[in-house]
């Protein structure tokens, strides 16, 4: 129809190929995820989520091990998903090229663990002003800020002041909404090595995604700089009107 400013979507897939073409054109939103962490989250969430229709109270006896070896067959999600393939599907590298291409053009890649970061770029390409007081009581309450802490952070753009590279652990933020603490399975143990084995694809993919994020960085700079120079001349039209009167 042309009316909608955004969609949201559970079929990329979908969304890329019957939503764009060249006389609209869009852009996705995406926040990706470690695929380990993602499969560890949902272990453990849904053994104890009965409220979900997935709900699966029998993984609650059985070690994270023994799920990934035996009872776990959700892998390459990720690329399956993208690509339009179904769970039960397999996927090869032929797969993997065309997400990494469909992810290339059609995305503004978000991270979990840059969340506050991920949220401020899409912030910019949606046109949100970030200095308006309801969006600040958005943002800080999502993030956890203090007043003092937002007011600081208006001091500097947060996609220029960061580095090429950061400590994740230092720049992750915890949401609090919707959190499913769980024991984290990291590089070095058994059940990390089975589930990147088995999820080969999507971890190939999330490395790509990740330096995505970092070279769309430049891009999302442009942007800002384009919105603020917009806004201020904006913001000077009105008070020349003003004086007018």
């Amino acid at each position: 129809s042309g009316k909608a400013d955004i969609i949201f979507a559970m079929d990329v897939n979908f969304a890329s190929s019957h939503l764009f073409d060249r006389l609209n054109k869009g852009r996705i939103l995406s926040i990706f995820r470690h695929p380990v962490d993602r499969l560890a989250s949902k272990f453990y969430y849904l053994q104890s989520a009965t409220w979900e229709r997935t709900y699966r109270p029998e993984w609650a006896d059985m070690s994270i091990l023994e799920w990934a070896e035996k009872h776990n067959f959700d892998e390459n999600f990720l690329v399956k998903k993208i690509v339009g393939k179904k769970l039960t599907d397999d996927a090869g590298m032929a797969d993997l090229i065309i997400a990494k291409e469909i992810v290339r053009r059609r995305f503004i890649v978000g991270l979990l663990d840059e969340m506050e970061e991920s949220v401020h770029r899409f912030n910019v390409m949606l046109g949100v002003n970030e200095s308006d007081e309801k969006t600040k009581e958005c943002m800080n309450e999502v993030f956890g800020k203090t007043k003092d802490e937002s007011d600081k952070s208006d001091e500097v753009d947060s996609v220029e002041a960061q580095g090429d590279e950061g400590d994740e652990k230092d720049n992750a933020v915890e949401i609090n909404t919707n959190s499913n603490k769980h024991p984290k399975i990291v590089e070095g143990m058994p059940e990390y090595k089975l589930m990147t084995e088995r999820n080969s694809l999507d971890m190939i993919l999330y490395e790509y995604i990740r330096l995505l994020f970092q070279e769309q960085k430049s891009v999302i700079n442009r942007y800002a700089r384009e919105a603020r120079v917009q806004q201020h001349a904006l913001t000077t039209n009105v008070q020349r009107k003003r004086q007018l009167r």
